[in-house]
């Protein structure tokens, strides 16, 4: 698989996590119970498979092997930017998320920041995969570019806990897909 279309295929998972973010806050905006270890579970999707691991290999080995080519390096500084305020928003919603199992009640900022964050997917995978369109288009990438970026990215995947990590986030969110919940 080449190096763009294995991230592209990552924002179809990381819509998935959308979906999930999206209908959690909009059932804790009416008042639903929701399981606070869901949304623990939540949490954890997004700080491994999101940021450590998708955006880990856009940053570790993507967008710097792409900033110098085809007048790229605005794009990417925006994105590297629109990450932060991904990760801003994953640690409000954490430290929320704390704060209501320690007792305080805290469903609405929880809600606020899981429909935040499920906007910031929306908005910057959209945003990406038009960019990564480009780089396409343009075939700004090698052949052998891209192969040395896949072998990046299994570095990428050790860097969150190997193959077996990676699945056991998929299966999670697969778990948080089938909660009642989410119906």
């Amino acid at each position: 698989m080449e190096a763009t279309s294995n991230l592209k295929l990552d924002h179809v998972t990381l819509r998935r996590v959308r979906d999930i973010v999206q209908t959690c806050s909009d059932k804790l905006y009416a008042n639903e119970n929701i399981p606070l270890e869901d949304i623990k579970i939540i949490s954890v999707v997004i700080e491994e498979f999101v940021d450590r691991y998708h955006h880990g290999k856009e940053e570790k080995a993507y967008f710097p092997q792409t900033e110098e080519k085809d007048d790229f390096s605005e794009d990417i500084r925006k994105f590297l930017i629109e990450h932060e305020l991904g990760r801003r928003i994953a640690k409000m919603l954490v430290s929320h998320l704390m704060q209501w199992q320690a007792g305080k009640e805290s469903r609405e900022p929880v809600a606020r920041f899981l429909k935040s964050y499920a906007a910031f997917i929306t908005d910057h995978t959209g945003k990406e995969d038009r960019f990564f369109d480009m780089v396409e288009e343009k075939q700004s990438l090698s052949t052998d570019e891209s192969q040395m970026l896949l072998k990046h990215y299994e570095q990428c995947k050790n860097y969150v806990g190997g193959q077996e990590r990676i699945e056991e986030l998929l299966r999670l969110i697969e778990y948080l897909e089938a909660r009642d919940w989410m119906r």
